[in-house]
């Protein structure tokens, strides 16, 4: 779905005119985690992140009432667990009861990732960004709480999706993988306000971007099977 990254308005918001409607009943997680992989049995992908990462904890929900969502979070840290580096990988699709609702990314970049057809978004975001209630966003800094990790105070993201039932690559889908990168704004050396020009992204921004987007998609690998 086209939400935010992490703790990111800069990236997208929740995708416009799909109100809130009556909770589903949510199985448990169904993502197997070992070490540094995620595997999603029914859709026969695994998911790895680096050897530096450290498994920060998963959910499964009710996102907004129209899609089943499971987020499963690692993060790096300094030795007093300031987060430096996020990897979020969230499997979602929209409940059989919806069945007039489409992931649609288009709008963004795609790439050729990991043997598929891989949209992506990046920019930089404040951490204090409003959070919409119930929101993917909301469980992934609950979990980051829990595992007791300070999130800096701005964030530059990578948003990168793989539609599942998506082969042709039109960038339209219902069944989708979602990966989000963050890394600390900080040792860029640049803030928030110096990266935009107004409401857009100035020229600054381009070489972060470039070599942000290449970390991001060496961060993670995807196997399907």
């Amino acid at each position: 779905m086209n939400h935010s990254a992490l703790l990111a308005t800069a990236i997208v918001g929740m995708t416009v005119g799909i109100p809130t409607a009556a909770a589903e009943t949510v199985p448990p997680p169904a993502a197997t985690v070992a070490a540094h992989s995620v595997t999603q049995a029914a859709d026969h992908v695994t998911v790895r992140v680096p050897r530096t990462a450290t498994y920060a904890g998963g959910d499964r929900f009710d996102l907004y009432g129209v899609a089943d969502a499971e987020v499963q979070v690692f993060a790096e840290a300094d030795a007093n667990k300031h987060l430096k580096k996020l990897y979020w990988i969230q499997f979602e699709r929209y409940w059989p009861s919806k069945p007039d609702l489409t992931h649609d990314y288009t709008k963004d970049r795609p790439m050729a990732l990991w043997g598929t057809t891989t949209w992506l978004r990046s920019g930089p975001a404040a951490a204090d960004a409003a959070t919409r209630p119930g929101s993917d966003r909301e469980h992934v800094a609950a979990i980051l709480k829990r595992a007791g990790y300070i999130i800096p105070a701005e964030v530059m993201n990578v948003r990168m999706v793989q539609l599942l039932d998506d082969p042709r690559g039109s960038g339209r889908g219902r069944d989708e993988l979602m990966l989000i990168y963050s890394e600390d704004l900080a040792p860029t050396g640049k803030t928030l306000a110096q990266l935009r020009n107004g409401d857009k992204l100035g020229a600054e921004w381009t070489p972060i971007g470039e070599a942000l987007v290449e970390r991001a998609t060496k961060a993670f690998s995807v196997e399907r099977k």
